[in-house]
């Protein structure tokens, strides 16, 4: 592989082929932005359960939360005279609600001599675990802010059977009813039930969960869930023997007062170059009828 010469201080930029030095990720922050988001584009969750929503205008974002006496006004529509005036049909306001910017980041250091020997795997395996760890907190606080939500809103969570103990077949099968599809299949049911105007169509589980899943139905997985139109994403970031059913992006928002911006400089008292990422989020639930909370699927 062809090597760029690298000059002591740094020098301008140099492309040889596709290969792309060291030099110029560490004068180029904004393409190490580019290669963190390339990185983290298959293992994000947090567009999955909130809606893009734009930018944050100050420090907070003040919102209202859907309750169920959203679904019906108060007072009831009555029959109405010919000639007679219309009744008010009065609602409740809900209190507003408030959610705050938060921001998260780090940074990675690369010596002169990696460097100046253009170890670029260095560099590269420094981005990704940068990467992951903003990945995995901004996974872990899309899934606290549901709990956060069905904590006040318990009845959107149900318990199901234990997959590990479903027999599909054999001279002892299971009861249908006790599938994992039915456990699935019953938050719609639910939601149908309670009147919520709300289609499910997203599924998150821990992969252990999902190992299950595969092992119960094989190939057909993928095909039940097409006829379901629901999607399956696993991350470890769901606890083992839950799952969460959603409508996907219409749980609540998603807004970012700063998008994920890299910047870097030259420490010269340790010959060290500082690569520092970081992001301002802030998500909040802004339908909490929108998610359902699975539990006692089993460990394994």
């Amino acid at each position: 592989m062809p090597t760029a010469t690298v000059a002591h201080p740094l020098g301008p930029p140099v492309v040889s082929g596709t290969t792309i030095t060291v030099d110029t990720m560490l004068q180029q922050p904004t393409r190490v932005t580019r290669l963190i988001m390339d990185l983290s584009l298959q293992r994000f969750i947090a567009d999955r359960v909130f809606q893009s929503a734009g930018g944050v205008s100050g420090d907070a974002v003040v919102y209202d939360q859907a309750t169920t006496n959203w679904l019906y006004a108060d007072r009831d529509v009555q029959r109405v005279s010919p000639g007679a005036e219309f009744p008010l049909i009065t609602s409740s306001r809900p209190q507003p609600k408030l959610a705050t910017v938060e921001k998260w980041g780090g940074k990675v250091f690369v010596t002169d001599e990696a460097r100046d020997r253009n170890n670029s795997i260095l560099l590269t395996n420094q981005l990704r675990q940068l990467t992951n760890t903003i990945i995995r907190k901004i996974n872990a606080r899309a899934i606290a802010e549901l709990e956060a939500a069905l904590a006040t809103f318990s009845s959107q969570v149900y318990t199901g059977h234990d997959w590990n103990a479903y027999q599909p077949g054999g001279t002892s099968p299971s009861a249908l009813g006790a599938s994992p599809l039915a456990d699935l299949l019953f938050s719609q049911t639910q939601a149908d039930r309670d009147e919520l105007g709300v289609v499910y169509d997203t599924v998150l589980l821990n992969p252990l969960n999902l190992l299950r899943l595969n092992q119960v139905y094989g190939s057909g997985l993928v095909k039940g869930l097409e006829d379901l139109n629901m999607t399956l994403y696993s991350s470890n970031r769901v606890a083992v023997g839950t799952g969460y059913i959603l409508a996907s992006q219409q749980v609540g928002e998603l807004r970012v007062e700063q998008p994920l911006g890299t910047e870097t400089w030259r420490e010269q008292s340790t010959q060290r170059n500082w690569i520092q990422s970081s992001v301002r989020p802030v998500m909040y639930v802004t339908n909490p009828y929108a998610v359902r909370k699975i539990t006692g699927i089993g460990t394994s």
